[in-house]
């Protein structure tokens, strides 16, 4: 059995512009991968002194009553899908292994 999965970064103005969060201070993230209801969120932090990180959050969206939610919970089709954009997100976002 062949599976193919498309990914996507999703932009604001697209469908699920609901699911994507703001932080007080008015950040949008830098970006956000899509894989079937799963969805990693990218954050690049700045500190004073110039330097910065990257935070990832974790989340699944899904449409009820007409309006989009959010849980961290996966059943186990949309936890491969989960895993797929991972490994997306790793490739994409240079993430390293920190010694």
């Amino acid at each position: 059995m062949i599976l193919l999965m498309t990914f996507s970064v999703i932009g604001f103005s697209q469908d699920v512009k609901d699911s994507t969060q703001v932080t007080d201070k008015g950040q949008k993230p830098k970006a956000e991968y899509k894989l079937g209801s799963a969805i990693i969120t990218v954050w690049v932090n700045k500190k004073s002194d110039g330097t910065t990180w990257k935070n990832f959050t974790v989340k699944k969206i899904y449409k009820k009553d007409n309006k989009w939610l959010s849980t961290d919970s996966f059943n186990e089709t949309e936890l491969l899908e989960l895993k797929a954009v991972i490994d997306k997100v790793i490739s994409e976002e240079t993430v390293t292994k920190k010694e």
